[in-house]
């Protein structure tokens, strides 16, 4: 048996679905891969990354002293939090999730 397509953001059933005034029930549609609110700790950390490039192409960054203030891990998380946030992927919603 197929399961039956849902909408990307809320997760209902097609068969559920409203209709666009075009009669299709999912429209595709561009978003972040995060879309929460702002995580101060995270933007703090990246407002304080700096990454330069020098002569011959040799790139010097500041992680090290960033780890040494905030760790490892909280680096790590700012660094995935602002990729999620960066990156933009399609998803296929309805109508009542489109404009969300």
């Amino acid at each position: 048996m197929d399961k039956e397509t849902t909408c990307d953001r809320c997760f209902k059933p097609v068969s559920e679905l409203s209709e666009f005034d075009d009669g299709r029930k999912l429209n595709k549609t561009y978003r972040a891969m995060y879309e929460g609110p702002a995580i101060d700790e995270y933007e703090q950390i990246l407002s304080e990354y700096i990454s330069e490039a020098h002569p011959g192409e040799i790139w010097e960054d500041n992680i090290n002293e960033l780890e040494a203030k905030y760790g490892h891990e909280k680096v790590d998380k700012a660094f995935f939090y602002d990729q999620l946030s960066s990156t933009v992927g399609s998803s296929w919603e309805c109508i009542n999730c489109i404009d969300k």
